[in-house]
């Protein structure tokens, strides 16, 4: 009997407190069961967009050759070490030129033998009208001959020093003292470190936007802060027909020492430029049956903050930037941070909010 009624008594304690919750819940205004999301809003103004072409490039020097031999000799002597700077002008090394200085003299006593024959025949015709014309013609031609030819080595034995023909370093040497050199074949590579560029291909998409004159920015990897801002100073006229690009060449300071040749560059072009248009984050984009659409601050007839879904055009892009062609403008409040919870007409509560130019700066 006593357990009876302690389990009537625990019903009906039961009983009371479920009234009293019911009662409770009924007591909350309905407003406040609608579901809010916080967020955050970007206040949309007109800015400048760029989009930029980033493409590596060496570095070349506008005078790299190698300079042959043009006599045939055997290498007598280097006047540069390597590695040395040399000006234009000054002697690199010489080729043995005995031979050479040994047909020098018999070329001359040629010509002297061959200008007293023509000086004799052309002194008694003239004179006593003794021989014929055509003697004195093939005299003079024999003459003439000799001292061309002799006029052909002194060329050659200036020839056996080997000169630079302007300001460079001799970065390498191809033959030794002692090696035997021939026509044609190299002696030293030459390199004008005076006169550097950077060489890029671009690729032929951008063939229309690319041009002499237009800046880029430039920068080397053994570079922590150091950005050049150079000129393009010339744009290749021809398609690489397997890289499918075209060559671009930008001039580096002169007299520079911390620029080498085959060194890596980075550079950066400018390929496209909008003055006051409406930028914002793609990741504020989103993909619905009617389009894209961002969703921007409203509110409704109850004058509660809401999310409006708007649908944009897009224009062009560059990384995560992206201009709005329509749908949004100035003024207008963005959407950022909850956006992606988001559906048209939703309560919202804002908790942050910034302009595009904090943005912009916030996102570099």
């Amino acid at each position: 009997m006593e357990n009876s009624i302690s389990t009537f008594f625990v019903f009906l304690s039961m009983a009371v407190l479920i009234t009293a919750c019911s009662q409770e819940e009924q007591a909350v205004p309905q407003d406040e069961l609608v579901k809010s999301v916080n967020v955050e809003t970007l206040t949309v103004e007109p800015q400048l967009f760029q989009r930029f072409l980033r493409l590596v490039g060496t570095v070349e020097s506008a005078n790299d050759v190698l300079i042959s031999s043009e006599v045939s000799g055997r290498i007598e002597q280097y006047f540069v070490e390597k590695g040395r700077n040399v000006q234009q002008g000054d002697p690199i090394l010489k080729i043995d030129d005995a031979k050479l200085q040994q047909e020098k003299a018999r070329l001359e006593a040629q010509v002297e033998q061959a200008k007293e024959q023509y000086d004799r025949l052309r002194r008694v015709f003239e004179q006593d009208s003794i021989g014929s014309e055509i003697d004195l013609i093939n005299a003079r031609t024999a003459y003439q001959q000799s001292q061309s030819t002799l006029e052909s080595i002194k060329v050659d034995i200036e020839n056996t020093t080997v000169r630079a023909p302007f300001d460079a370093i001799l970065e390498e040497r191809m033959l030794e003292v002692g090696e035997m050199a021939s026509p044609g074949s190299p002696l030293v590579r030459l390199i004008g470190a005076k006169n550097l560029k950077i060489v890029a291909g671009v690729p032929s998409r951008y063939a229309d936007v690319v041009n002499t004159g237009d800046q880029a920015q430039i920068w080397f990897d053994f570079q922590n802060t150091d950005t050049l801002e150079l000129d393009i100073n010339y744009v290749g006229q021809s398609i690489d027909p397997q890289a499918r690009t075209f060559r671009v060449e930008l001039f580096l300071p002169r007299n520079s020492q911390h620029y080498k040749v085959d060194m890596i560059a980075n550079a950066r072009l400018k390929t496209y430029e909008q003055q006051n248009a409406i930028v914002i984050g793609e990741e504020f984009i989103y993909q619905k049956e009617a389009g894209n659409v961002v969703y921007t601050v409203a509110e409704n007839r109850q004058g509660d903050t809401i999310a409006s879904e708007q649908v944009v055009r897009l224009g062009p892009s560059y990384q995560n930037r992206v201009i709005i062609e329509q749908g949004l403008e100035p003024g207008d409040e963005l959407i950022t941070v909850g956006s992606s919870f988001l559906q048209d007409s939703m309560r919202i509560n804002i908790v942050g909010s910034t302009n595009s130019q904090e943005f912009a700066q916030r996102n570099q």
